[in-house]
């Protein structure tokens, strides 16, 4: 499928919701920005601490339907129902496609995805309620930067920019993310590999 560009992704979201994106590009910047307000929808496919809510993966799905291959990152208990792909995940009780450690990927055929959806705890709280550690964002786009193809994206959901080389990947998409009152604020920062 042709890659679409900044403005047909933001006129696909548009198209899917029926109203407005609240997202624009910025050309200066070559940037999608914006902002999503879940608001009070909390559902989940399942209890899991920390799983996607409401409908966050139609949104991602939305704004990126030119995607050939996913790999959730970080996966939890992702749906993949509503966002088909491969899981990645520490955890092997949680059942996922490849149990590693997102820092080396160890074994991981990363040349075979196109978007990977990253979703790793934002405190070292949530981590040990995960009963993992806190990974290193630094390692991890380092990582996938050594594995993935050029073009390829990584759409990471997070209350912190993960540390990343500029050489290496754009940034292109800053999205703020709110709940209802009295919850924490996250962003989705989208990152495209760079050609060698």
């Amino acid at each position: 499928m042709k890659q679409l560009s900044p403005l047909e992704r933001i006129e696909n979201y548009r198209r899917i919701f029926k109203g407005p994106a609240y997202l624009l590009y910025e050309p200066e910047t070559d940037w999608i920005v914006g902002h999503w307000e879940i608001g009070n929808s909390y559902k989940k496919a399942n209890g899991y601490h920390g799983g996607l809510q409401g409908n966050f993966l139609k949104r991602i799905d939305a704004l990126y339907p030119d995607r050939q291959r996913v790999l959730h990152l970080f996966t939890g208990m992702v749906d993949t129902t509503a966002f088909p792909g491969d899981t990645l995940d520490i955890r092997p009780d949680l059942g996922p496609t490849y149990c590693r450690n997102a820092e080396t990927c160890e074994g991981m055929p990363l040349h075979l995805y196109d978007f990977i959806l990253a979703d790793p705890p934002y405190t070292r709280e949530d981590a040990a309620k995960y009963g993992t550690r806190m990974p290193c964002s630094r390692k991890v786009m380092a990582t996938l930067a050594a594995g993935v193809r050029p073009a390829t994206r990584i759409a990471g959901l997070d209350q912190r920019k993960p540390i990343y080389r500029k050489r290496e990947w754009k940034l292109d998409t800053i999205i703020g993310i709110t709940g209802s009152t009295n919850h924490i604020v996250r962003a989705l920062f989208v990152f495209t590999r760079k050609a060698d």
